[in-house]
């Protein structure tokens, strides 16, 4: 018998790799725990989108109660959106390529911070107009890093073949914001006045800046390497697949955003009680699961096609809010399935960037201020289109710009990336 099991020994350890005394073998993890995501910390990451995406858009559901109380018209108060965005478009790119060579946790605890300063400084402004704007073009500036530093971790944190899930995942908290922040702000708004839907998200954020800090690893995102990272992001800058993202992402927020900042007035003209903005602006946010859902399980697969139907949707939207622009019903509804459309979007075009990007924090400072090149026109266009009255063309144009958008996800380029975060993400994630 000692002879049998000497033998199995001996042919056992014959198929067996040679492995030094200080050696280990490697036992790869099973694959359902290689491709498990970090829910946990991902929540985190979701949770800085919902407070940064609350604090950029509080003000249109407010904007009637912000024009009287700094004794401007809602079209001036429309400058809080697109200066907000101006800063935002103007920084991303160097923001970010500053912020690469930081430790993303102390990267988006500063952000956080800076965030909760600028909303504590609009309740201080006390109806001074110049001095308001000033506080909301510092939180552009917060803005301005805040989305590379939370997509960047997040696609390192996560699995590479779950990439397109985990920004879905965190861009979720932009959903959250629309369905609950903005909403939830309106009612406080009417209830107890402007000033404290403004302090609840400062709050908000200093509690959040507290959870990062317990949440987060100190290295979370990668170590930074000297100034290289930052030349990375500009480098990445080059890659003509990124430039057509960047483009699409401009055409279509600009048409978006045409309409959408001035929703409120849009809603009140078409017959909706004031009472009621806020839940149609809830039912829009809540729509948004429904396109966040459907990004994060196409947006691995089938960005383009996801893509496509997105901005489909979003262009029969804004057609049919000049169809409906005298019915209450028909504008509610209409705006509601808009939400569904828009929310998969910001995900959709994050993966795609990725793919093309050489730096994974490129790819989300491009989009991101492509975005607010379109928030920023988009206002400042919708303005005067709302000034004089004219909101059938206002939403006709935003439709046809939504189109232009369409048109440019036909480029091959966009079906075909080429070598980008897919393979970086192994190489920095070590999977």
């Amino acid at each position: 018998m000692e002879r049998l099991v000497a033998e199995q020994l001996t042919r056992t350890a014959s198929i067996l790799p040679d492995v030094g005394p200080t050696e280990q073998v490697a036992v790869p993890l099973a694959p359902a725990a290689a491709e498990r995501l970090p829910w946990a910390r991902l929540a985190v990451l979701a949770a800085a989108v919902f407070a940064a995406v609350t604090t950029e858009v509080l003000p249109v559901g407010l904007l009637p109660q912000l024009a009287d109380a700094f004794a401007v018209s809602e079209a001036r108060i429309g400058w809080w959106m697109s200066g907000y965005a101006l800063v935002v478009a103007a920084g991303a790119v160097p923001v970010t390529a500053v912020l690469a060579r930081w430790p993303k946790r102390r990267a988006l605890l500063v952000l956080l911070v800076t965030y909760a300063l600028s909303n504590a400084l609009v309740v201080a402004a006390e109806g001074r107009f110049w001095l308001a704007l000033v506080a909301r073009l510092l939180g552009g500036l917060a803005h301005a890093g805040v989305f590379s530093v939370v997509v960047a971790t997040a696609s390192a944190l996560a699995p590479p073949r779950r990439t397109g899930r985990a920004i879905a995942a965190v861009s979720a908290g932009s959903t959250f914001a629309l369905a609950f922040g903005v909403p939830l702000g309106t009612a406080l708004g009417g209830a107890v006045g402007w000033r404290w839907a403004f302090a609840s998200v400062s709050l908000l954020l200093v509690l959040l800046a507290g959870a990062t800090a317990l949440a987060l690893p100190a290295d979370a995102g990668g170590a930074p390497a000297g100034a290289a990272p930052g030349r990375a992001v500009l480098a990445a800058l080059r890659g003509p697949g990124l430039l057509l993202v960047a483009i699409t992402t401009a055409v279509f927020a600009l048409g978006h955003f045409s309409a959408y900042t001035y929703v409120t007035p849009l809603v009140l003209r078409a017959g909706v009680p004031a009472g009621a903005v806020s839940l149609v602006l809830l039912g829009y946010g809540v729509a948004g699961f429904a396109g966040v859902l459907a990004s994060g399980a196409l947006a691995d697969h089938h960005p383009v096609a996801t893509l496509r139907t997105a901005i489909v949707l979003t262009v029969l939207c804004l057609a049919a809010l000049s169809v409906f622009r005298d019915s209450g019903t028909g504008t509610a509804v209409t705006v509601v399935v808009w939400g569904a459309a828009f929310a998969a979007m910001p995900s959709l075009l994050q993966t795609l960037a990725m793919r093309w990007a050489s730096s994974p924090d490129a790819a989300p400072a491009v989009v991101n201020a492509m975005f607010n090149v379109g928030i920023a026109t988009g206002a400042a266009a919708g303005g005067l289109f709302l000034v004089g009255g004219h909101t059938s063309v206002l939403t006709t144009a935003s439709a046809a710009l939504a189109l232009g958008a369409l048109a440019l996800t036909a480029h091959r380029r966009l079906r075909h990336p080429g070598p980008g975060t897919g393979d970086a993400a192994v190489l920095r994630t070590g999977r």
